[in-house]
């Protein structure tokens, strides 16, 4: 053979190969991994929706929807259950559902309580109402959510370290977006709320802030993340993997974005008119576990006989 045919013949042979390699790959990639969340409808959550929109999931070839739900319980019956992969959450109840059985682990990151005032949830009472210290909240009817939600054993937590006797404090189940009416109709004397309906109430004038507790019992605590089954994680480790990624990258963009933006994608996410969610107070979206802020939980979980000690670490997922 000529060396002017072996020239062509290489030079054929590379071209094919350049074309063939990527209709070859463009073939055999794989469809998109489905990941179905349930969370709960509220700020914290936002990145789900950065993560879709700016194409962080179709990058990790992944498919993910969101239902939402008006309790985290919820969420954990749905992932444990396996009508979703992934639950979108407060840590407090994941944690305890941990300890009594169930095999769930924190996937990724979310959100922290504010280490200094203002917080984006609080302790009001009637703006007209005599209550201006615990001490005052003796013999009062206060609401701080369900019965043994995370806001309602922080409450207690938080009795505690002012010295306040709860045996002298009636305690009502009222929905978040109730407690105002029920504050101002004088059915309770205080409640714990959270964000828009703390600035919904405070604009009123009908209403101020007493306390914001979180910061008096575990300051910059994680609140918020993501979870899921261990089981799943275990046999989805890439899965689990590019998801964690997509997250991280929309949550760090929720951490550093311009107020105007993070506002945008809020309002976006939850509903609520841009006016209203550019007065509210957004917790601190964080690529990074607050370990100690989960055994503090744990501990303050133990100490009212929710859970048995166990080993907090083993709940972190580590890609």
């Amino acid at each position: 053979m000529s060396r002017l045919l072996r020239v062509f013949y290489s030079v054929m042979v590379a071209s094919l190969a350049v074309w063939i390699v990527p209709q070859a790959a463009a073939q055999t990639k794989s469809p998109p991994a489905v990941i179905r969340v349930i969370d709960i409808p509220i700020a914290n959550f936002t990145p789900l929706l950065v993560a879709r929109d700016k194409g962080y999931f179709s990058e990790e070839n992944l498919q993910v929807t969101w239902s939402p739900v008006a309790q985290g319980a919820v969420a954990i019956e749905a992932v444990f259950g396996g009508s979703a992969e992934v639950g979108a959450s407060a840590v407090f109840e994941t944690m305890v559902a941990r300890g009594n059985g169930l095999d769930l682990m924190f996937l990724a990151p979310g959100v922290r309580i504010r280490s200094q005032p203002p917080d984006n949830s609080a302790l009001l009472v009637r703006s007209d109402d005599s209550i201006r210290a615990p001490a005052d909240l003796a013999g009062k009817k206060i609401s701080a959510g369900l019965i043994n939600s995370v806001n309602y054993v922080h409450m207690l937590e938080w009795l505690q370290k002012k010295d306040v006797d709860r045996g002298k404090i009636e305690f009502l189940e009222v929905p978040f977006p109730q407690m105002a009416d029920a504050l101002f109709q004088k059915r309770v004397d205080a409640v714990w709320n959270v964000e828009p309906f703390v600035t919904f109430m405070t604009k009123s004038g009908k209403a101020r802030v007493l306390a914001y507790p979180y910061q008096e019992t575990i300051p910059g605590m994680e609140i918020a993340n993501y979870f899921a089954k261990e089981s799943w994680i275990k046999a989805n480790p890439d899965v689990a993997r590019r998801f964690r990624r997509a997250i991280d990258r929309a949550t760090q963009f929720m951490a550093t974005t311009s107020k105007e933006e993070r506002d945008e994608w809020v309002s976006k996410f939850t509903g609520m008119k841009l006016d209203v969610v550019k007065e509210v107070t957004l917790p601190q979206f964080s690529t990074e576990f607050n370990i100690p802020s989960f055994q503090a939980n744990l501990d303050i979980a133990v100490r009212h006989k929710m859970v048995k000690p166990f080993d907090v670490n083993v709940m972190f997922f580590k890609p």
